[in-house]
């Protein structure tokens, strides 16, 4: 689609914004979202979430993706995960119970040579009450509690 009018928009192009492929963002939207094929050629690449949230409030038929935590003040669009679904938008509540269709977990590597007590620690205080208020005070969602358990 190019014009917002299929889709029952004006009669106006759409422009669609895209994070950059070295992204795991992109790769997952490409992957989850695509089922594999290449984005749009006319697709403009953004350095980051931050940018594709600045271009698309630029422009009236602007449309990006991105992470929970740079979407505010952008409008949220509610998604389908098949035309039998009912379309939800991404709140914290559809996203914990994995009810909305476009969401992922974000891991932690650590290198397992490094201080097993300082690691654990860490992880620890991750998961912990402190920890996930971070979390969704930078905007993101606090991990499920079946995932918070040691």
């Amino acid at each position: 689609m190019k014009n917002w009018k299929a889709v029952g928009g004006p009669d106006a192009p759409i422009t669609v914004y895209s994070r950059e492929n070295s992204s795991g963002t992109y790769e997952f939207f490409k992957e989850h979202v695509l089922k594999g094929k290449d984005f749009a050629a006319s697709a403009q690449t953004m350095p980051g979430t931050a940018a594709v949230l600045q271009a698309v409030a630029k422009d009236k038929g602007g449309i990006g993706y991105g992470g929970a935590a740079y979407g505010a003040g952008a409008k949220h669009i509610a998604i389908k995960k098949d035309d039998a679904a009912p379309a939800l938008e991404p709140t914290e509540e559809n996203v914990i119970k994995g009810a909305y269709p476009i969401w992922r977990y974000l891991f932690i590597y650590v290198n397992p040579a490094q201080d097993k007590g300082q690691i654990a620690a860490y992880l620890n205080w991750i998961r912990s009450d402190a920890g996930q208020a971070l979390v969704k005070e930078v905007g993101y969602y606090p991990l499920p509690p079946q995932f918070r358990e040691k």
